[in-house]
């Protein structure tokens, strides 16, 4: 069985996670197994401890989760639900999904939609995506399944050994969902660069032999991955127009690669996967390099 652990947060973050896991079981016709992992903080099971005893209070906060799954209306598509104690969320999720053998994960990041939240990834769905091991959904806490629309899977990338996993996984899921498959990959140069260079006509003719340039790199190297599906290529800002892509194209969720940045490469370099899972109003599937379905 293909099991995706699915992390239940009773802080209404985990309400578009827990949902769109239901959906994306529905979709495949129940090829997927759905574990639910509930992290509850040590410190708060300590404070509770002294009133009605740990028994009781893991007890409550068990019942707490199947009542907030309940009221999302998606308790019965999942298989088993786990609460474990945990100084480190992330760490545990991270274990639960290893002792199962888990393929992937599915978390809430902690800014809504249309939320202007300075912290929008929040720490949970940070680490993951820092420490990724296995495809890992990143879902808006607000997410509704009827905003999930019947588009083709959109999967971005650029022609590296840091996109073949989302291919692959990318490819996978589209053929479980019966989608189409399309492809996105930004191109630009430096704003500055070009405000200084060029004239208005140069630079639109650099744009469009840019454009096709990076499209036959993009379409050979897809080749070399077995794909053939259409390629969407842009010239821009990297996350506004894969995110514009996905909305033109009605894609239920977006796949993107990650090239594992170390935490000091963070500092001076964007991880376009974090701010894709940051900023979409779908839900983000990030996938390790080396993934395969």
């Amino acid at each position: 069985m293909n099991t995706w652990i699915v992390g239940v947060d009773l802080r209404h973050r985990s309400d578009g996670a827990v949902r769109f896991g239901a959906w994306l079981r529905e979709q495949t016709n129940g090829a997927i197994e759905l574990v639910g992992v509930h992290a509850a903080p040590t410190a708060v099971v300590d404070q509770l401890d002294q009133f009605e005893g740990r028994v009781r209070v893991r007890e409550r906060l068990k019942t707490e989760a199947e009542l907030a799954m309940d009221r999302a209306g998606v308790r019965e598509a999942f298989a088993d639900l786990e609460l474990v104690e945990a100084d480190e969320p992330a760490e545990t999720l991270a274990s639960a999904r290893a002792e199962r053998s888990a393929i992937g994960m599915i978390v809430g990041r902690k800014a809504a939609s249309d939320g202007r939240d300075l912290v929008r990834l929040g720490s949970v769905a940070r680490r993951l995506l820092q420490r990724l091991v296995v495809p890992t959904f990143v879902v808006p806490p607000d997410l509704q399944t009827d905003q999930l629309r019947s588009g083709p899977v959109v999967v971005a990338v650029t022609p590296a050994d840091a996109s073949s996993g989302a291919v692959e996984v990318g490819t996978a899921l589209a053929k479980s969902l019966g989608r189409q498959l399309l492809f996105v990959r930004v191109v630009s140069v430096p704003e500055e660069y070009t405000q200084i260079y060029w004239s208005t006509d140069a630079l639109a003719q650099f744009k469009g032999q840019t454009i096709a340039a990076a499209k036959d790199r993009t379409a050979e190297w897809l080749a070399d991955q077995g794909r053939n599906e259409p390629v969407v290529v842009r010239y821009g800002d990297t996350i506004t127009e894969i995110l514009a892509v996905a909305t033109e194209q009605g894609a239920p969720f977006l796949v993107c690669g990650s090239r594992l940045l170390s935490r000091i490469e963070r500092v001076i370099a964007l991880s376009t996967s974090s701010e894709l899972a940051a900023r979409a109003a779908i839900p983000v599937l990030v996938v390790p390099p080396d993934a395969r379905p």
